[in-house]
């Protein structure tokens, strides 16, 4: 998701983007231009000085072509309506401006969503001009070239998840059966690649090699100067998502699937007990074995109830071609998370969530849960997902009654061999994740800070308390001259 085309530029030099850090919009100014109100409207990401915001100007038409969008995949945001008289009042503008600024407020409240291109497009237009369905058409058509034709496109699944600038297409192959399909997924390069194309597809190829019952393994790896390209067989039931939402992939684009109209369902005891016991034993292979991952969430999970393991973690991928998670959003605001385990660790706090509820947490951290959450549940939740204190270990998960009462404790663990330059190339992999993480991190708390400082020298209060200083010190520089000043004499 972190991908800069036309980075921001500080002092002439430009800076590359992270699309998955929150924004925040404020509409300076609207004016008339040939009988419309245009609207100029300040935009930065969270993480940004003030300096390295940008400005987007937009009509009232602009808006509701968005809206009319966003209300297809299910959402009802509070539009000011359409006026076809009087558009031109001072008054209308001042309270159309105040109404659409309430709109964006609550748009970019909106994390998941602002990730999707339809809102990139709108907000930072600059950025996003690619025509990312065409350009990875183009990477895996040489792919498949590489590969005499082996593989055979049926059809591109748009917006199959939820990052804009990954493409996934439908394919058969040669010599298999034409009702096994895969799944050929092209994704670009994020801010944190931490080395050359050749190293990085030497790592792929380890990762290819991977033979584990709660993994999906990779059939082909394809590195170049611009992303990365992995094969892998197509699940038609889908992910734990799907499966929580009642939906299929093939049931259309990410955010009709999974939309707030979408049907949701939670899983029972027994089985958050079980699923949750997979998802960590799959997490303690990588980590126990010196990989990385950091990218868990629902979507990253194959999901298939009549295997004796239904789960498998899916695009193990994504640490080495330097992605942001899904998550980053959450994670870049809590100081507790430090290192890639941190960041599973936190995912699955959320997915534990998800199984409970069938929805996601709406927020950043929790400490009060729906009635739909077991008890047992949120005392393994609190743990994870309070606002402070030390994350818990993934062995120390595994290691809670909760998840030593199920079916799944029999789970056959595998050790996976590595070799000295292949460690080190994932703890740069770590470190380099890590780096920007701790970062980003920074720059959000020291604007945090400046915002509270602001509100702090804005209130009544403080501008009472300054008002005061200035008036008594403008007495002490300009006294009453009808006061005698000291030894003056009298006349009488």
């Amino acid at each position: 998701m972190a991908r800069s085309i036309i980075p921001q530029t500080i002092n002439g030099v430009r800076t590359p983007i992270d699309d998955t850090l929150p924004m925040t919009c404020v509409i300076e100014s609207s004016q008339l231009v040939e009988g419309h109100g245009v609207y100029s409207i300040r935009v930065a990401r969270a993480s940004n000085d003030p300096s390295c915001s940008w400005v987007v100007t937009k009509r009232f038409r602009e808006f509701d072509d968005l809206n009319n969008i966003l209300k297809e995949y299910g959402f009802e945001f509070e539009l000011p309506k359409k006026k076809l008289l009087g558009r031109t009042d001072r008054t209308f503008m001042a309270e159309r401006q105040k109404g659409l600024q309430t709109y964006l407020h609550t748009l970019v409240q909106q994390f998941e969503l602002c990730n999707s291109l339809v809102i990139q497009r709108f907000l930072d237009p600059e950025n996003h001009m690619m025509n990312y369905s065409e350009l990875a058409l183009q990477h895996v058509s040489m792919f498949i070239r590489s590969t005499n034709n082996i593989y055979q496109i049926v059809e591109q699944l748009p917006d199959l998840g939820w990052r804009y600038n990954k493409s996934y297409f439908l394919a058969t192959k040669t010599g298999v059966s034409k009702d096994d399909r895969y799944l050929l997924s092209w994704c670009h390069y994020g801010l944190d690649k931490a080395f050359g194309e050749k190293d990085i597809a030497n790592c792929l190829k380890l990762l290819k090699s991977i033979v584990h019952p709660l993994i999906v393994p990779i059939d082909e790896i394809y590195a170049n100067e611009t992303g990365t390209l992995t094969v892998c067989r197509f699940y038609s039931k889908g992910s734990l998502k799907d499966y929580l939402h009642q939906t299929k992939p093939i049931n259309g684009a990410y955010w009709k699937r999974y939309g707030p109209k979408s049907l949701l369902r939670g899983c029972d005891l027994n089985q958050i007990k079980s699923f949750g016991r997979q998802i960590l034993e799959a997490l303690l292979f990588i980590y126990d074995n010196g990989l990385v991952y950091g990218h868990l969430h629902s979507g990253n999970i194959l999901f298939d109830l009549d295997q004796a393991l239904p789960i498998k973690l899916l695009d193990i991928a994504n640490a080495i071609v330097g992605v942001s998670s899904k998550y980053r959003c959450h994670i870049s605001n809590l100081k507790q998370i430090r290192t890639l385990e941190h960041c599973d660790v936190y995912a699955f706090g959320r997915v534990l969530y998800e199984l409970s509820t069938g929805e996601e947490c709406p927020t950043s951290t929790c400490i009060q849960f729906p009635n739909t959450v077991p008890i047992s549940v949120q005392h393994v939740l609190l743990k994870i997902l309070a606002p402070t204190g030390d994350l818990p270990t993934i062995q120390e998960l595994l290691d809670d009654s909760f998840f030593q009462q199920t079916t799944s404790n029999n789970i056959e663990r595998f050790q996976l061999k590595l070799s000295p330059k292949a460690k080190e190339a994932f703890e740069q992999i770590s470190r380099t994740a890590q780096g920007r993480l701790e970062g980003d991190q920074a720059k959000i708390k020291n604007v945090q800070r400046r915002t509270r400082l602001a509100n702090h020298l804005m209130s009544d209060e403080e501008r009472l308390k300054r008002r005061r200083e200035r008036q008594a010190k403008a007495l002490e520089q300009n006294p009453d001259p009808n006061t005698n000043s000291p030894g003056a004499s009298s006349m009488f």
